[in-house]
């Protein structure tokens, strides 16, 4: 890793849970061990030598679980870790400096000379001297906490491929997706279209006009990840006004849309291919047309998404459709389980329903 990079990696591991709890767990550990046998160590209660018991625990923890790992991800370059003898160099080096400024802390700390022979480990007796002192702990703590790093970062570093892996699949499996759909949708309207061309030749030029400015908005939609749902309203908008051209006054449309929901961003295509499913397969098989009713409305923690069509039932089986499909493996890409999809009948009205729990997507 470079600097910038190490430096969000280190930003992100701080926001993490577990290495905190970790840390929290063995500095406890640590302290209670020093005053538990505090009552048989009068230098225990002198106050520099308290300071040092409550603190140097925790730097101590914090520094295995958080700094340790730092010198094996420094790379100068786009690595995410260094090679083993690097590694092991950077981090040698490293963690003997971060042990000469925690043991000079604790040395200042620790005024009382008895004190710091007890507390510091130098045996009773002993003369102690600061190098005694560091170079102690240098040969104790610095190939521990270069080894403990090394676990962290190459646990860390595979679990980072593992999820640079899966997101690449899933990635591809989003651009798969969207390469399937804006041609489903053109392929659809064409068919559409040619039984125009016999009926009204002029309003089929018309709507060879608006299905191009239709699919130029599909493109466009469809290369992002993320659109705000107020953008797919507008091209439900746009896909409606072409097919009101075909369907004339047979199509009866009705929006219930809640606009404060308009910013919050989706996987695109959500509700075009309900709509487009509604009028396939309820509305234009059936002489009279009919209604279709489109509303958003807000659910709890998420929304609910609903398109009702009135006209020919149709077959409640999801899957039958490129369309559908499309949505149901998008749904759980963007959501998991936190989606849900349902087709139904509430008397005449035939009814396709997107549920979200949560307005935030997994990625």
């Amino acid at each position: 890793m470079r600097l910038d990079p190490l430096h969000r990696h280190f930003r992100a591991r701080l926001r993490k849970r577990t290495p905190w709890i970790i840390v929290l767990i063995f500095a406890v550990l640590f302290t209670v061990v020093q005053f538990v046998l505090g009552p048989f160590s009068p230098q225990i209660h002198h106050p520099g030598a308290l300071a040092n018991a409550l603190l140097m625990p925790f730097l101590i923890s914090f520094s295995y679980g958080f700094l340790s790992p730092l010198p094996w991800r420094w790379t100068g370059d786009d690595r995410g870790r260094a090679s083993f003898l690097r590694g092991i160099l950077q981090a040698l080096l490293s963690n003997t400096l971060l042990i000469v400024l925690l043991v000079s802390l604790s040395w200042f700390l620790v005024g009382h000379n008895a004190a710091k022979a007890e507390i510091m480990g130098t045996g009773a007796g002993r003369p102690v001297t600061f190098l005694r002192v560091l170079g102690l702990q240098a040969f104790l703590g610095a190939p521990m906490m270069t080894i403990i790093g090394a676990i962290i970062s190459f646990g860390e570093t595979t679990a980072e491929e593992k999820e640079a892996a899966e997101a690449r699949l899933e990635e591809a499996q989003w651009i798969l997706l969207r390469g399937q759909l804006s041609p489903h949708v053109l392929f659809n309207s064409l068919n559409g279209l040619a039984e125009l061309v016999r009926q009204d030749p002029e309003a089929a030029e018309q709507a060879i006009l608006d299905l191009s400015e239709l699919y130029r908005a599909l493109l466009r939609h469809g290369d992002r990840m993320r659109a705000p749902l107020a953008d797919e309203r507008r091209l439900v908008e746009r896909y409606l006004a072409v097919e009101t051209l075909r369907l004339g006054t047979r199509l009866r449309v009705s929006w219930e849309w809640d606009g404060a929901l308009d910013p919050v961003a989706a996987p695109p295509f959500l509700l075009q291919p309900l709509v487009e499913n509604a009028l396939k397969h309820g509305l234009a098989p059936h002489l009279e047309g009919g209604e279709l009713a489109i509303s958003l409305r807000r659910q709890g923690e998420g929304l609910c998404l609903r398109v009702a069509n009135t006209g020919r039932p149709m077959a409640l089986v999801l899957g039958n459709g490129v369309g559908l499909r499309n949505l149901e493996a998008r749904l759980r890409l963007a959501y998991g389980p936190a989606a849900s999809f349902h087709l139904g009948t509430e008397g005449p009205w035939s009814v396709a329903t997107i549920r979200l729990m949560t307005l935030e997507t997994r990625r």
